[in-house]
Parts: structure tokens; sequence; C-alpha cells
């Protein structure tokens, strides 16, 4: 099963790289599964919030989706659908998945990211 997992510090009003640059999940085929989970270490408001832009080839999926708070005992990972903003299967022969991170708020942010890859 294949996974990429990362911690993400994002300064203030800035954005992240694309999780799946330099990985060997760059592309995928058709047919690839993609369950992607995050959590952000403080819990943002309606006026500053960390957000999360996932699309694959033209195709967006989530478009400055807010990300969930990381809640202390309760286990994070792709498994854990308290932490889930997207499950999808691509469609095209070669796809390339994006996605971000943007920190809306005054300080530094934590995100914990995990990504399951699978056929």
């Amino acid at each position: 099963m294949p996974l990429i997992k990362k911690k993400i510090s994002i300064a203030a009003g800035a954005k992240s790289a694309n999780v799946f640059a330099d990985t060997t999940y760059q592309t995928v085929s058709a047919g690839t599964n993609l369950i992607v989970a995050a959590a952000v270490d403080t819990a943002g408001t309606a006026a500053a919030d960390t957000t999360m832009d996932f699309n694959v080839n033209n195709a967006e999926f989530a478009n400055a989706a807010s990300v969930s708070t990381l809640v202390t005992g309760e286990p994070f990972g792709w498994n854990n659908t308290a932490y889930v903003l997207n499950n999808m299967t691509t469609q095209g022969d070669v796809n390339r998945p994006i996605l971000t991170f943007t920190n809306g708020t005054a300080g530094t942010r934590v995100v914990d990211v995990a990504i399951f890859v699978g056929q």
C-alpha cells in the first residue's frame, strides 16, 4: 500500500508546494485510488483558516476546503474518516494530482497529510 505522509510547516499567508511533487506519484495511471486525509495543528476561524486545494488534471475536487483540526487522542491517518477530505479514483490514462494547502492565518501552521495511493 503506497503512502505519502508528511508534516508541512506553512508560514502565515503562504501556500505549500504540491504534496505530490518529487514523489513517485507525480503522475498516476487510470484506476488509481487517492484517499487524502489532512489535519492542522490549530483551529481556524471563518475569517482566517487553513485550506486545501486538490485537482487532478483539469478536474477540481477541493477548492479552499477547510482543514480539520488535529484532535488530541484521535489517531491521524488516511484510514481515519474524521480526517479524510477526499476519496477519488482517477479516470484518464495519465493523471497529475496537485494538492496544496494555504495558511490564511496570522501564525505558522503545521499540517499533517496522509495520502493512500492504491490500484
